[in-house]
């Protein structure tokens, strides 16, 4: 019986002595995937908290476990120590390196800070997020639907180059400007697909983004250093003036739909007062019905037209398109706008 009872508790040990190796093991799994996990999912916040609370709480659960297993391995050890003095090694040490319980720490030291790291990187992303966010065109339908959808979006509109999305752009460029090199303004840069193409063609380009998502994934796509990435928006545009820079060429795509029809004449003033005499404003308006929910209002030429007069601007219809993405109850007209 003795024998028996011997066998059990010593293949009893050894099982618990295995799973307690391996708990370390499976936190840097735990923790290494879900902090991966984090860094590719740059434009789901939500999904970002959630993945670092989980690598928080999967840490604490095992130090729990390891508290437990230890308690229940130093039982059987007891046992032994009792029943079988003659064949008991006693391993307490008395050097620091040597003590009862060293592996054990060190082990539990390690869960506390991949759970204390997993906190302050949740604190920190949210912190960030929250501090980019706020302020920047707030309760704006527009930046919810952008923030939320960034990924979808990014993907429909890296299908188009700035040549087939805006060849009035690229002739307004040629006739107006020639070959020298710009600076530009790209109000609303979405993934940077278009301020890649300037900085790519020699000029200077300051991307304009409101959305962090969409800007994190414009920089990834798109990381060239010569892109100038700032967080700001219409009607406004605060820190873009606050550097009182000028610039050659204004691009406004797919933007002037996002504007509320009473912060117009505001932004329009604000344009202006970031052109050049001899600048020019590239605007492209969505033809199209309203969509509430995304932060899109009704726009048209008659419209515009009529804000600009006052301000003391022209317009130009320079081209008009079909829309690109397969819509048919939407088409596209490009305006430049410019000092009389």
């Amino acid at each position: 019986m003795r024998k028996a009872a011997f066998d059990q508790n010593h293949a009893s040990f050894r099982s618990l002595n295995q799973q307690m190796w391996q708990i370390p093991l499976i936190s840097m799994t735990l923790t290494g995937g879900l902090w991966f996990g984090v860094s590719r999912a740059e434009d789901f916040f939500l999904f970002q908290i959630a993945l670092l609370l989980l690598a928080a709480a999967g840490n604490g659960a095992l130090f729990i476990i390891l508290l437990r297993v230890r308690f229940v391995m130093e039982q059987y050890l007891k046992w032994l120590e009792t029943n079988y003095p003659a064949g008991f090694v006693s391993a307490r040490g008395t050097q620091w390196y040597s003590r009862s319980y060293l592996v054990r720490s060190l082990f539990q030291a390690m869960l506390v800070l991949a759970a204390v790291l997993s906190l302050i990187l949740m604190g920190a992303t949210a912190w960030t997020r929250w501090e980019e966010v706020s302020g920047i065109m707030p309760d704006d339908p527009a930046l919810a639907y952008y923030e939320s959808h960034a990924r979808s979006l990014a993907d429909g509109y890296e299908t188009l180059s700035l040549e087939s999305a805006h060849p009035a752009l690229l002739t307004l460029i040629t006739d107006t400007f020639g070959d020298r090199p710009l600076t530009v303004l790209d109000v609303g840069a979405g993934t940077g697909r278009d301020a890649s193409w300037f900085a790519s063609h020699g000029h200077r380009i300051v991307a304009v983004e409101p959305s962090p998502a969409m800007q994190e994934i414009g920089k990834r796509l798109h990381p060239d250093p010569k892109i100038e990435w700032r967080f700001d928006s219409l009607p406004g545009l605060s820190k873009i003036r606050s550097s009182g820079e000028k610039y050659d060429l204004i691009v406004l795509s797919a933007v002037w739909m996002h504007v509320k029809p009473d912060d117009r004449v505001q932004a329009l003033r604000t344009l202006r007062s970031l052109l050049r005499p001899d600048g020019r404003i590239y605007l492209t308006l969505r033809i199209g019905p309203p969509e509430p929910v995304r932060g899109i209002y009704r726009v048209s030429v008659d419209a515009l037209e009529d804000l600009l007069g006052p301000i003391g601007l022209k317009a130009s219809k320079i081209d008009e398109q079909e829309d690109l993405l397969g819509r048919s109850n939407i088409k596209w007209i490009a305006m430049t706008i410019f000092n009389p």
